[in-house]
């Protein structure tokens, strides 16, 4: 991300040095471009840098803090906030959305030793943790999987992604928030940004899928359709495999857009709306009362709606996330 920033196609659009200006004042411009002239191109500074650096170490201190400062049984304070944040992107993100491989998924269906009138008490006994009541006891040896060991979890393979997932839906989260403090800007505003997070998404599903299935078997399961040397089944073989592989990079593309169009429209209206006044001449400057009032009024409601969309694109994008990661490392097919 930060090396997309430094080479960012339309960065004249953007005021790189104002927050440099505004805090040290005309020197503190002046650094800055000395910095940018002599470091490489992945340790030059801009707003978005500085939004993202600011946004990561904002996560580290924070989950560091709860993780191991505030570690207590029952949680207090920033843990109280965080945990369930977590505990959400896991249980309802994570978990729905990627399976574990078929044949693996541990719900004692017949497909093990244990029958379907005593498995609750045989994975009690085998775990040696957890309750019935954590297990559901339905009678079938369906767990949730919360304190179930990987090879008994049905959800293990989730829960392997879901750090991922978290990371991304607080990263994303906190940059839309201080990107709406007067004087910041929004880091995913920037294309190349939010570029750089999708390609994340997109190398997680891509090398997981082919480490987990190996290379040959990703190939043949990313078309859902029997490979035949048949010319006419080799022919549709080789159309679905075209139209799989564009949409495997199409993905990341919606996921590119999607949040760097949604984070843009919202400053764009909250712009265009206190402009208004700008268009009125000096010799009518009394209607920019009337025009002035309803304008500012405006904009707190759509300010007041971008703190919801903030989060809101947050949840989206890991969402997506999941459900891209999910479908390719273990496709239905």
């Amino acid at each position: 991300m930060f090396l997309a920033e430094a080479f960012n196609p339309v960065e004249h659009l953007y005021d790189r040095f104002s927050a440099w200006v505004s805090l040290w004042g005309v020197h503190g411009a002046e650094f800055i471009e000395k910095w940018n002239s002599t470091m490489p191109g992945f340790m030059k500074l801009s707003q978005h840098a500085i939004m993202m650096i600011a946004s990561a170490a904002i996560c580290i201190l924070a989950v560091s803090y709860v993780t191991y400062a505030r570690n207590s049984r029952i949680p207090r304070g920033l843990r109280n906030f965080i945990e369930p944040i977590a505990l959400f992107v896991r249980n309802e993100i994570a978990r729905p959305n990627i399976k574990n491989p078929h044949g693996a998924h541990g719900h004692g269906h017949g497909h093990d030793t244990h029958d379907h009138e005593h498995g609750v008490k045989d994975i009690v006994a085998e775990t040696s943790v957890g309750t019935k009541a954590e297990l559901h006891g339905d009678g079938h040896g369906h767990g949730d999987g919360h304190d179930l060991p990987p090879k008994n979890n049905p959800h293990s393979l989730a829960d392997k992604f879901a750090p991922f997932l978290c990371c991304a839906f607080f990263f994303i989260a906190v940059n839309n928030l201080l990107g709406l403090i007067p004087g910041s800007t929004t880091a995913t505003s920037a294309i190349t940004v939010t570029l750089g997070l999708a390609t994340l998404t997109l190398l997680t599903y891509l090398v997981g899928a082919i480490v987990m299935q190996g290379p040959k078997a990703w190939v043949l399961n990313l078309v859902p359709y029997h490979f035949s040397t048949k010319p006419m089944d080799l022919g549709i073989w080789c159309l679905l495999l075209f139209i799989e592989v564009v949409g495997l990079f199409a993905k990341p593309f919606a996921l590119t857009v999607r949040l760097f169009a949604n984070m843009t429209a919202g400053h764009c209206i909250i712009l265009s709306l206190l402009f208004i006044n700008t268009l009125i001449p000096d010799s009518a400057a009394v209607w920019r009362i009337g025009t002035g009032v309803p304008t500012v009024l405006m904009s707190c409601a759509i300010y007041g709606l971008e703190i919801f969309v903030a989060i809101l694109q947050a949840y989206i994008f890991t969402y997506l996330s999941a459900i891209f990661i999910g479908s390719y490392l273990v496709p239905e097919h």
